[in-house]
């Protein structure tokens, strides 16, 4: 993963949400990507085992709670219905249910799988893709110059964010700010404060960003850049992407047929083994 061309990286990502996330609506399909994307990541190296990792898959499985739970009461049609309670009625006008049916579940369960895989795709990115290959690969698909640094500078912004709340929330327990045990009222002053002074920070290294980009002479709209390093296309990339838009193109073509990709290649096995 580490040394394909930017270009194939980006491909990869975002082609796979495309398709994850817009095209594809076969549970078992979705499963494939999802195993993929995994294996993925483990080829990546990713610190998967690290402090921070664990914390970040904290937070994912909060989002995935949340994301079945909703999908769950936003879709009451089905025709098995496993639960059902009237919660408020006001003048015989309002009504809100609680209905819980075969179909909410299963929608709640794509809802969740494709969130987890823009979730690992999205990670990938911020941590398989440098901020040179970032601008490297927009660029090699003619993307405008101005637009790479808004995008490359927008990625940044998220990681110097994470430093920046590291730094002021180590800074304020030096001061006898206790997080752990303070009470729920006073954590949400602590942590109002916490981002107050990240919105303080954030527009000053926005400032400085760009009082740097300034004092380097460097012309968002010239069309002709110097490029230091290069990065050369090779078999494996070439084959890599014809075979990402042959999925992309067969991926629709199921959608359209509303078909599935491993009904497909069972039905087939089964047939050349008979």
């Amino acid at each position: 993963m580490n040394k394909l061309h930017p270009v194939t990286k980006l491909s990869l990502i975002f082609l796979l949400s495309i398709i994850a996330s817009m095209i594809l609506t076969n549970v078992y399909d979705l499963l494939v990507i999802l195993l993929f994307v995994i294996i993925l990541i483990i080829a990546a190296k990713l610190p998967v085992f690290s402090k921070s990792f664990r914390k970040i898959l904290v937070i994912f499985y909060l989002a995935n709670v949340s994301i079945f739970i909703s999908w769950i009461f936003l879709n009451t049609q089905g025709t098995i219905v496993y639960f059902e309670t009237t919660i408020v009625i006001i003048k015989n006008v309002w009504i809100w249910n609680i209905r819980v049916t075969q179909l909410g579940i299963f929608s709640a369960f794509l809802a969740v799988l494709r969130a987890n895989i823009s979730f690992l795709l999205m990670l990938l990115l911020f941590t398989a893709v440098s901020d040179r290959e970032l601008i490297y690969g927009l660029r090699t698909v003619k993307v405008p110059f101005a637009l790479c640094i808004m995008i490359d500078l927008t990625f940044r912004g998220l990681s110097m964010f994470q430093q920046e709340y590291t730094t002021v929330k180590e800074a304020m327990k030096t001061r006898g700010v206790n997080f752990e045990k303070a009470s729920i009222p006073q954590k949400i002053k602590n942590f109002v404060s916490v981002f107050i002074t990240l919105i303080v920070l954030m527009f000053k290294r926005t400032e400085e960003m760009a009082a740097s980009i300034e004092a380097r002479g460097i012309p968002l709209r010239a069309k002709k850049r110097t490029i230091y390093h290069y990065y050369k296309f090779k078999k494996k990339d070439y084959l890599i992407n014809f075979f990402l838009l042959l999925f992309l193109v067969f991926s629709i073509y199921l959608a359209i047929i509303n078909a599935s990709f491993v009904n497909m290649i069972i039905n087939l096995i089964g047939s050349i083994l008979q």
